[in-house]
């Protein structure tokens, strides 16, 4: 099958190699240089406002595509030498059909808001992202390809005035936050997104059409008259103080009691660095970074899984830049960089290049789980260098070629003892992974892209589990992804093939699961009868199939599924599962029925449910200690929003394992969680996150008054709380104070 798969992907490419895919047109329209000055102040009476042009052909997307949408919008642009500025006029015209609330920045994108996106390069790839929503709450981020990142955070201006015909907005972005060519024609592009949440509605400007596959910046219009514009040569320093205070106590089994309480008081001081040597490229430094602003880690359910649990970035230094890192295989995963204690970071562009490189010494104490092939404990990483480097170039438009290059020298604390069978082994004294590799992606058509990569790696081990192979051993491999798509906003069909060999490492990236050929098909089908309850519903079938080295089977999937859009702001989706896994040396065959329900319709709740049921593998230490039982999971979630200044995310996800149904519970877990957030203005907010894991018995609290200026000039105070189970009573654990306070200076 593996051998099936690669020939019919060789057979797609040379059918529609032969066409070179066309360019599409764009609409254009021009930015005005502004006469006098500007006041950001949400209305737009200043007479450069009337000079400029403005864009008013907005239309529907996703659903009823084309069509005017109910409320009309307008959109004028306007520059000078230091910023370049958006003003929106967005009509409302129902009373009280403002959907929007003051909320912390970044969470407003289920709000009424409109999204400026700015194509800098213009190459229609990458873009700049800007929302504001009618009370002037903030959101940016980086979008490639067709999914914005939210972790990036700009310094730009907003305000907004709202009246009983809508409202309107002035959005100054510096040039000194964008990156750019000086040397251009003077075109940058343009991509504007409008939603309307009480009619269900989407518009942009241009029409963003379903039938072209690719990025989305590949339908944006073209910004010109943006000549003369000067960019780099800033100086960004970003100083912390901080201090904290942290209590923890413990059980002794041996007095069977709590431990005496351990106290460890600190300050620490650090320092980030950005420098823009050109209008294109960004230098970062960090020295000893402090990341206690950043918010908690959601609890993860981590009982009977196969795979190692996989937790998102939101630290300021690995989000710069961060899209530039990205390839098909995964290789960059920087959570692995536990304990910064120096880096530094190179991003941007020179001429059709992207470029990237980071270097940083890491203290250790990140997870090795999830790293590849040969010995991994999955336990804490010895303290060691990362470095990065990616370098990619455009041609046409929508394909280009990359190359990344990854490495990890580890180096254990000479004297570190490990036992396996109680032979007791000292740790070699250092270790180091390199991977190399080669991507590629060329669309070939309106509507067929291919993505490629080939990655390569050597190893000498660093981390020891059972030596074997032994603790000094070398080893290396190869990995590939190759995926074909299409899409004519009608049909969507995906083919692709994955293979992680048996002795692939990244110890940088994030695997799942080596020793494995992947090869599958996705493919959907979009049915829209717009009528009064339904607005769209689509067929989907996907399937996949893995292969070992040998060629044996060792998992495959098929799953028939339809989502269901419904009027006002409801989805539904039915999906089943059919499948089989081999664990050890048995093959499990295993059957599962999921449903799926959104519905946003008030404005002060929506509420999601999922819920999972059918057999499932209890994943024992042999094969006499697996068996197939009955596995149900169930996630809900609640976002209640009793007025615009409060915000209540409420979660609850349980996972109940059987040794059949309705009979033989072996666990039942629940993992709880109630993030609040009180907005008193856009700059100062109060959060509370309680979260309980049954499993674990234990309940974390945190809670943090936060002032934020700008993103990097802040001031938090904040608590951490456990509370455990010993004993059949609950024990408060740890507790810890902080204060930070950092300022970004801006020259």
């Amino acid at each position: 099958m593996a051998k099936a798969a690669r020939v019919l992907i060789i057979a797609l490419l040379g059918a529609f190699l032969p066409a070179a895919a066309r360019a599409l047109d764009h609409p254009a329209v021009a930015a005005t240089r502004a006469g006098g000055s500007l006041r950001v102040d949400g209305v737009l009476d200043e007479p450069d406002w009337a000079r400029a042009e403005p864009i008013t052909d907005f239309r529907l997307i996703f659903n009823r595509e084309g069509e005017v949408p109910a409320e009309s919008t307008e959109v004028r642009v306007l520059f000078d030498d230091g910023r370049i500025y958006f003003g929106l006029r967005c009509a409302n015209r129902t009373p009280g059909a403002i959907r929007a609330s003051l909320t912390p920045r970044d969470q407003n994108l289920d709000d009424d808001n409109v999204a400026v996106h700015l194509d800098t390069y213009h190459d229609r790839r990458r873009a700049y992202v800007f929302v504001v929503n009618p009370y002037g709450v903030q959101a940016d981020g980086i979008l490639t390809g067709t999914e914005p990142d939210f972790d990036w955070d700009g310094v730009w201006d907003a305000e907004c005035t709202r009246d009983a015909q809508g409202w309107s907005a002035e959005i100054a972005v510096p040039l000194r936050t964008l990156r750019f060519s000086e040397r251009g024609d003077g075109v940058w592009g343009l991509w504007i997104r409008r939603q309307v949440t009480k009619k269900d509605e989407v518009c942009s400007w241009p029409l963003w059409k379903l039938s072209v596959a690719g990025d989305i910046m590949l339908q944006g219009g073209d910004l010109t008259g943006l000549t003369g514009l000067k960019g780099g040569g800033g100086l960004e320093a970003q100083p912390y103080v901080a201090s904290t205070r942290s209590d923890t106590r413990g059980w002794s089994d041996s007095r069977n009691s709590l431990t005496d309480w351990s106290r460890d008081s600190r300050s620490d001081a650090g320092l980030d660095l950005k420098v823009a040597p050109s209008g294109t490229l960004a230098a970062n430094l960090t020295f000893n970074p402090d990341y206690s602003q950043v918010e908690a880690d959601a609890l993860q359910i981590d009982v009977n899984r196969r795979y190692a649990l996989y937790y998102p970035e939101k630290r300021p230094f690995f989000l710069e830049g961060a899209e530039i890192f990205a390839t098909p295989l995964g290789l960059v995963y920087t959570r692995r960089m536990a304990d910064p204690l120096a880096g530094g970071k190179l991003t941007g562009r020179a001429g059709r290049w992207r470029l990237g490189a980071l270097a940083l010494w890491d203290d250790g104490g990140g997870s090795t789980a999830g790293i590849g092939g040969g010995p991994s404990s999955g336990g804490p990483s010895p303290e060691g260098a990362f470095a990065i480097t990616r370098a990619a170039v455009d041609v046409g438009e929508g394909s280009g070629f990359g190359l990344l290059a990854t490495a990890h020298y580890s180096r254990w604390p000479r004297g570190v003892i490990f036992t396996a069978d109680a032979n007791p082994q000292t740790a070699p004294d250092q270790g180091y992974n390199l991977v190399l590799a080669g991507d590629a992606r060329l669309r070939l058509s309106r509507t067929t892209i291919f993505t490629g990569q080939v990655a390569t790696s050597s190893t000498v081990t660093d981390s020891v589990a059972n030596f074997s192979p032994p603790p000094t051993a070398r080893f290396s491999d190869l990995a590939y992804d190759a995926t074909l798509a299409y899409t004519d906003g009608i049909r969507d069909l995906k083919l692709f093939q994955q293979y992680f060999g048996p002795d692939f490492r990244a110890e940088t990236g994030f695997i799942k699961r080596t020793d494995t050929r992947k090869s599958g098909i996705n493919s959907d089908f979009y049915v829209r009868p717009q009528n009064a309850w339904l607005r769209s519903w689509e067929p989907i079938l996907n399937g996949y199939v893995i292969h070992d080295r040998a060629g044996r089977i060792q998992e495959w999937w098929v799953s028939p599924m339809v989502d269901w859009k419904l009027q006002k702001q409801f989805r539904v989706h039915t999906m089943y599962e059919r499948s089989m896994e081999r664990w050890i040396s048995r093959d499990y065959r295993q059957n599962r029925y999921i449903l799926e329900l959104e519905s946003s319709t008030l404005r002060a709740i929506a509420l999601s449910a999922e819920m999972e049921v059918g057999e499932g593998i209890y994943y024992g230490p042999s094969d006499s200690a697996s068996f197939l039982g009955w596995t149900e999971e169930y996630r809900y979630q609640a976002t209640l929003r009793p007025s615009p200044r409060l915000t209540a995310e409420l979660t609850a996800n349980q996972n109940r394992f059987s040794r059949g149904r309705g009979r033989g519970v072996l666990y039942d877990v629940w993992v709880l969680g109630a993030r609040t957030t009180y907005q008193f203005t856009r700059r100062l907010y109060a959060r509370v996150y309680p979260q309980v894991d049954t499993e674990a018995e234990h309940v974390d609290l945190d809670a943090l008054l936060g002032y934020v200026i700008q993103p990097g000039s802040v001031l938090y105070a904040g608590v951490n709380a456990d509370v455990d189970r010993f004993n059949g009573h609950r024990y408060s654990t740890g507790r810890t104070f902080f204060l930070k306070a950092s300022y970004r200076f801006l020259r």
